[in-house]
């Protein structure tokens, strides 16, 4: 068994470590030479999975021409990244590659879904699923237990690929609803900065129970008016994926939001670590979307305004507790 990974950030690394250590001959693609040199003369990936030593099985380059011999490509790079890293490498795809792409974001300009912008470069030449859910690098890495889900329009080729990268600490499941997973795995890194405000600004764990409640609700809201299958959000690409990027120490947007409420500037977050925070870049991606489709995304609005510099933190902390009263369900109600 052998796979391509495209991305040698975090998550392409644990998953390149987890299925090498299950036996699987894994080529991952690093954007720069140095990265791949180190995986390859070190097995180590200090920036970015730092104290996960590589096993043998795994090579790294900084070539896409390995991918000409990939039946199976992760397409595991940053989300405003995907267009550029398809365009370049779409001509050395085998034919019968299926791509499964693990990005949690929203291109900006577009406001297409990832799996839309990589049909579009690759004019639907090949099979796209969405591996999403809470699925901490730094845990998969260890062998951690966790479970993902599987999204695709094609039951027979989920259920096909749902039983080859399975691992035993590796669960995944499978979906139909690849627009309810896709906006899930997106907006939760926006309402984890949110929290992350909450908790740089000293709010308790109420504050923070609220903050993910609503914050589910504005994700179902624009997904169901996006034509996604409610259901979806109570699970793992949805309340599963919300709770563990709110909460989680690992969580690099609930991190930039506690900065911000300690007076860090974006760029000086975003500068200060070589890993992305992709809620910074989905957040203005969500809201216009929201206009798009007549939906009030309130949370999302208020920290695109804190992040684009128009309001501080405290201040719309204060604004999303003082919003009109209205019944708690009314979004389900009305899809």
């Amino acid at each position: 068994m052998h796979m391509g990974i495209i991305g040698a950030g975090g998550w392409g690394s644990a998953l390149a470590v987890s299925y090498a250590n299950a036996g699987w001959k894994v080529t991952i693609w690093a954007h720069n030479v140095e990265t791949a040199s180190e995986i390859n003369e070190r097995h180590t990936n200090c920036n970015y999975l730092p104290g996960v030593d590589f096993p043998h099985n795994i090579k790294a380059t900084a070539s896409f021409e390995f991918l000409q011999e990939e039946k199976i490509v992760l397409l595991m790079t940053p989300a405003q990244h995907i267009r550029s890293v398809v365009k370049e490498a779409k001509q050395f795809f085998d034919p019968e590659a299926v791509i499964v792409h693990g990005a949690k974001g929203i291109e900006r300009g577009s406001l297409k879904r990832i799996s839309e912008v990589i049909k579009e470069e690759t004019a639907g030449a090949f099979p796209v699923l969405v591996l999403s859910g809470p699925t901490h690098s730094e845990e998969v890495a260890r062998q951690m237990p966790t479970a993902c889900v599987l999204a695709g329009n094609n039951q027979l080729l989920l259920k096909e690929m749902q039983n080859q990268l399975m691992l035993p600490s590796f669960r995944i499941y499978t979906s139909e609803d690849v627009i309810g997973v896709e906006i899930g795995g997106s907006l939760k890194n926006v309402m984890a900065i949110a929290t992350g405000i909450a908790d740089g600004i000293g709010y308790g764990d109420n504050a923070k129970g609220a903050l993910v409640t609503r914050g589910l609700a504005e994700m179902a809201k624009l997904g169901v008016r996006m034509g996604a299958n409610p259901l979806t959000f109570a699970g793992l690409s949805g309340m599963g994926d919300l709770i563990a990027t709110c909460t989680s120490s690992h969580s690099r947007n609930r991190q930039a939001g506690i900065a911000l409420a300690q007076g860090k500037s974006l760029n000086d977050i975003q500068n200060s670590s070589k890993m992305v925070v992709e809620g910074a870049f989905t957040a203005s991606a969500a809201y216009k979307l929201g206009l798009k489709y007549e939906v009030e995304l309130p949370i999302v609005r208020e920290v695109v305004a804190v992040l684009e510099g128009l309001k501080s933190p405290a201040e719309i902390a204060g604004l999303l507790m003082t919003r009109e009263a209205q019944e708690e369900l009314n979004y389900l109600l009305q899809s």
